[in-house]
């Protein structure tokens, strides 16, 4: 049997190698259902910064969309070699992860690396775009 609760911010979490919950996500005026993740080891409690980022992910995102958007589609058209795809046939996003060192990050499925995927994250207010695993 999993474990759950229901966090003062993230609402009902269930705990599957972290606490995760289902959400909607709107990512270029599309709305998609993304897993959210607070990262944590067994018999961890979400972390108040982990709550912190949570409440300000999506106006952080709103007040550097251009950032976001220019460095994303820099990233693609470099990484896999494409001019003027749009963002949103190149890019799906399936999870939003808030990790214990304070970072959090939005991962992407791509056809263009199945295997690897793309991830942004946010690091001390830095935006670092890359494949999955050099974040996770």
């Amino acid at each position: 049997m999993t474990e759950k609760i229901k966090d003062k911010v993230f609402g009902e979490m269930e705990y599957k190698h972290s606490w995760v919950k289902k959400d909607s996500f709107l990512f270029l005026d599309k709305a998609y259902v993304v897993d959210i993740v607070a990262q944590a080891y067994k018999n961890d409690k979400i972390l108040e910064s982990q709550r912190e980022n949570y409440l300000n992910y999506k106006r952080y995102i709103e007040e550097h969309k251009d950032e976001i958007m220019k460095k994303l589609i820099q990233y693609c058209e470099t990484t896999y070699n494409v001019d003027n795809v749009p963002l949103e046939k190149c890019l799906i996003p399936k999870t939003i992860i808030f990790e214990r060192d304070g970072s959090w990050g939005i991962l992407f499925d791509t056809d263009y690396d199945i295997e690897n995927g793309v991830a942004l994250f946010v690091i001390n207010n830095q935006i670092k775009i890359g494949p999955q695993d050099l974040f996770l």
